[in-house]
């Protein structure tokens, strides 16, 4: 009899294990990307008026709301005028490896705090326009009339003039393009913009210093560099916006055609 069970308990386990496992549903990811129309000077400035555009995050306090997006505006035009672009880097190399290291940062600083808060004194809004939970704005340093091709609303196909992150020269005139993202708009909007302003900067980078210092028998090199330069006339001239859902989180990418004279 105990062969028997035993017979029996062997050819369950040999079924069981030859049986299929049920296949596990994994969970898709659903992935979309979505466009809302927008203004047309959400997507190409007017050439002249000294335009800005500053956004902020959507709230039920639209006093605080409007000032949050008029102040990036004003330290975008500030630095669109005149600003300075710093980067530093350090290198040490040695014979002991632990001895060696690098390390670098970037800054981009506005000329002057009292020119931009005079232009966040004189910004005038123009128009405004909601963006899947943020607020767009356009400002201007004086009292416009913006035309109804700027005004209108529209969902643009990808720009043309995009192709990727880099520079272009024609006629003295830099262009910089750009690209973020970031699951923040504003965030997004600030890293292409600084991107294209460092691209730049390094375009007409003049001022490098180095040093070479020999300590003994061990050749210890020490580098130093850095840059600070001045841009004037540094302005976003066209910019296109896109949201994208993954599983219902949102996220946002910015480019950028910034223009150098």
């Amino acid at each position: 009899m105990k062969k028997i069970f035993l017979i029996l308990f062997v050819f369950i386990l040999l079924v069981s294990c030859a049986s299929p496992k049920p296949e596990v549903d994994h969970p898709k990811v659903i992935k979309k990307i979505e466009q809302a129309a927008l203004p047309g000077w959400a997507y190409q400035l007017p050439s002249a008026g000294n335009y800005v555009i500053g956004i902020a995050a959507r709230s039920i306090y639209e006093d605080q709301m409007k000032d949050a997006a008029k102040q990036m505006a004003a330290v975008g035009l500030s630095r669109s005028k005149s600003s300075y672009t710093i980067s530093k880097s350090a290198a040490t190399t040695a014979e002991e490896f632990l001895t060696g290291g690098s390390a670098s940062f970037k800054l981009i600083v506005s000329s002057s705090p009292q020119e931009t808060e005079r232009i966040y004194q004189n910004l005038e809004l123009i128009d405004e326009e909601f963006y899947y939970g943020f607020y767009l704005a356009l400002f201007s340093e004086k009292k416009t009339v913006l035309s109804e091709n700027y005004k209108m609303r529209h969902v643009a196909s990808f720009p043309d003039w995009y192709e990727n992150d880099g520079l272009k020269i024609e006629n003295n005139t830099i262009y910089s393009y750009a690209s973020e993202s970031s699951s923040d708009l504003i965030t997004a909007w600030k890293k292409a913009a600084e991107k294209a302003q460092f691209e730049i900067g390094n375009y007409l980078e003049k001022e490098v210093q180095s040093i070479l210092l020999s300590e003994n028998d061990n050749v210890t090199t020490k580098i130093a560099i850095e840059t600070r330069l001045k841009l004037t006339k540094m302005e976003v001239e066209r910019s296109y916006i896109t949201s994208e859902l993954n599983d219902n989180l949102r996220s946002y990418k910015v480019y950028l055609e910034m223009v150098g004279r």
